[in-house]
């Protein structure tokens, strides 16, 4: 099933790769519509989550209608939207989470992608709700791809997330989703991500995913306030010496023994290369001149590491995102921010729309799969003299 997604995903990309080569050079001069979207429906959410704080500042009655987001989406600035992701908190604790997916698809023309994140601990709800996205997503011949957060085995999930029988809860939306892909085609798989905590259960995870037969995603903890509110968590759960190094040494035995083609091992190289050269970023990202992202009260921002720039409920999105006092902190974010960001987002969508980085990847993991002795990787650049430190994690 996740060979015929890829392919079904590739293909969808092959079409527009003439577009994406001409906007991508094009972007380099002058602002364009976003064609890369996340969107926190809300920050309520049904874990405690050690290494996030979303779930501290989930407040209902601040989170935007389906009215409003509905009218917000209305605005033209959407137009050229192709990967759009639904997260949070948990989007499930939303009882018009299906009708948000709706109005994403609806309002989004040019949508080819729709991916959404959870929990799966509220099992009751998540799982109708995911079958009801899936069916719609069919119906409308959208790609849809979700992921379960497991973040250990057993008990180390639920110490992680601090709820109670927290893996167990999970297991049950993976296996209705399992069951599920044998009527509809989609994406599913889980996503963990590893920090101070968990990094000895790693491991662990891989091994029950691989005997369950679940595609999994690893993601390095990062820490920031615009997307998780948790930079205050830096000093605590920051990977520091030689936990930094077996994490680097975890990630790049992903890259060797996992399929090269595999999307994940370009994030994987990623991490790798920048604990082993001070946080210098090497890999493209489209959030630099095609995303955006929308907080549930309506606040816009450009990326992980940007400043609010507007309210979509008190004026319209595309007046906020195009206006120069929003380019310019866009334009300090990519000279300040950019070149020490640990941030992964939709990173597989940046090695679609800029071939030259993804192929130079590709020829690095194909010599690193050739030294599956070394615990090293191959040469990056020096140390930076000041290195910052990486930026913060999410499940997407």
């Amino acid at each position: 099933m996740a060979q015929v997604y890829a392919a079904k995903y590739l293909a969808k990309a092959a079409l527009s790769a003439p577009r994406d080569f001409v906007r991508a050079a094009v972007a380099n001069y002058t602002p364009l519509h976003p064609t890369v979207f996340i969107f926190h429906c809300t920050f309520v959410c049904d874990a405690r989550c050690e290494m996030c704080s979303n779930w501290t500042r989930g407040n209902r009655k601040e989170d935007m209608t389906l009215e409003q987001i509905d009218r917000a989406f209305s605005s033209p600035l959407w137009k050229d939207i192709e990967n759009a992701s639904l997260s949070g908190g948990e989007p499930t604790t939303r009882n018009d989470m299906v009708d948000i997916c709706r109005v994403m698809i609806d309002r989004f023309p040019k949508l080819r992608k729709l991916t959404l994140n959870t929990t799966g601990i509220t099992h009751h709800r998540a799982i109708p709700m995911l079958t009801k996205v899936v069916e719609l997503c069919h119906e409308r011949n959208i790609i849809f791809s979700t992921r379960v957060s497991i973040d250990g085995v057993n008990d180390m999930h639920g110490e992680v997330r601090n709820v109670k029988n927290a893996f167990e809860k999970a297991g049950k939306t993976i296996a209705a989703m399992q069951e599920l892909q044998k009527t509809y085609r989609f994406n599913f798989g889980i996503s963990s991500t590893i920090f101070q905590k968990n990094l000895d259960d790693a491991e662990n995870i891989l091994a029950w995913a691989r005997k369950e037969k679940l595609d999994i995603v690893f993601n390095m903890v990062r820490f920031t306030d615009a997307m998780l509110g948790n930079a205050d968590l830096e000093g605590k759960y920051r990977p520091m010496g030689v936990e930094e190094q077996r994490m680097r040494k975890f990630f790049l035995d992903r890259v060797r023994q996992d399929p090269l083609l595999d999307g994940q091992n370009y994030i994987y190289m990623h991490y790798a290369d920048m604990i082993a050269n001070g946080y210098h970023r090497m890999a493209p990202c489209p959030f630099q001149t095609q995303g955006i992202m929308l907080n549930p009260n309506g606040d816009l921002f450009f990326c992980e590491n940007s400043d609010i720039v507007g309210n979509v409920t008190k004026e319209d999105p595309e007046a906020i995102y195009f206006r120069e006092a929003s380019q310019a902190h866009r334009r300090h974010i990519r000279d300040e921010k950019c070149p020490t960001c640990l941030s992964p987002c939709q990173m597989n969508v940046a090695a679609i729309k800029q071939v030259v980085p993804y192929a130079r990847f590709l020829v690095r993991a194909s010599l690193e799969k050739r030294r599956p002795g070394s615990q090293t990787a191959l040469p990056v650049p020096p140390p930076l003299p000041s290195p910052s430190a990486p930026a913060a994690g999410a499940d997407l």
